[in-house]
């Protein structure tokens, strides 16, 4: 079985020294603007692995982007597997209209693990039987597949997938913060983003509009308390913030005992939800 390298020039060079192959961009035919854009594709030797591996945990350690987006196995030839890629950087979305997706993005694709159902996440892999990223805690994630049929469609996306998409950047700053502020949340990026996301929608659906606002209230939910929006003083404030203020502006100025006597009435259920 092959080894590839998705390498996204975007984020820097591929400083290997030796033991890869360019085999092309990746060229979604629907799109051609975005072929200077796309990663490249490269066959990789074994010997080259480790430092393939090395050099991506380096960069993702220091904080940098990922330019090393993915290490792949896949026993198809090298025009095969990047059509394949090709084909899977343009989305269907309900409004029937193709939307680029950088699944190949280690930032994306780890949160594609909870997003896409089984179904869209096999169409995805295709013909690859395993891929290795690291994910936002710098640690490797590898993706088992069993090719199930020879012929794969193209990803569709519905409504609140698409959505989930656009919200990725909050997501994954709600969930640094998280995890800067209580070293128990999750460590793996597909339980704790379903739970960032849960409340990032939750946010919404009571009414906040401003970005900061959803991300300010998602994250009390998470470091505070989960009915936290019931209780009478957060509620009030959020009832402010559909008006001229913003939720955070609303509660800026609440002191530290404020909220650790919100949090001691949730938790004796002096609280209903």
């Amino acid at each position: 079985m092959a080894l590839w390298l998705l390498h996204d020039h975007l984020n820097g060079p591929l400083d290997l020294s030796e033991g890869c192959e360019l085999v092309g961009a990746l060229a979604p035919r629907r799109r051609p603007d975005l072929h200077a854009l796309t990663p490249r594709l490269y066959r990789l030797n074994e010997a080259a692995l480790g430092e393939a591996r090395k050099l991506a945990q380096k960069q993702s350690l220091r904080g940098r982007p990922p330019a090393i987006s993915g290490l792949l196995r896949a026993g198809v030839d090298a025009s095969a597997l990047r059509e394949q890629l090709s084909r899977t950087c343009l989305a269907a979305t309900p409004s029937s209209r193709w939307t680029y997706c950088r699944f190949f993005d280690p930032r994306v694709m780890t949160h594609l693990r909870w997003i896409l159902t089984l179904d869209q996440l096999d169409s995805l892999l295709g013909r690859i039987e395993s891929w290795e990223f690291l994910d936002m805690s710098s640690q490797w994630v590898s993706l088992s597949h069993t090719p199930k049929a020879p012929h794969y469609l193209r990803l569709m996306l519905d409504d609140r997938q698409q959505r989930l998409l656009k919200d990725l950047p909050a997501i994954r700053a709600s969930l640094q913060q998280w995890r800067s502020h209580d070293p128990s949340a999750p460590s793996d990026d597909q339980q704790a983003g379903a739970r960032v996301a849960s409340n990032l929608e939750r946010a919404r659906d009571l009414g906040l509009q401003d970005d900061y606002d959803q991300m300010t209230l998602a994250l009390q939910a998470l470091l505070i308390h989960p009915d936290i929006s019931h209780h009478p003083d957060v509620s009030k404030a959020i009832a402010m913030a559909r008006g001229d203020a913003t939720y955070k502006a609303v509660t800026a100025n609440w002191s530290q005992a404020r909220w650790e006597s919100i949090q001691e009435q949730m938790n004796q259920g002096k609280v209903i939800p």
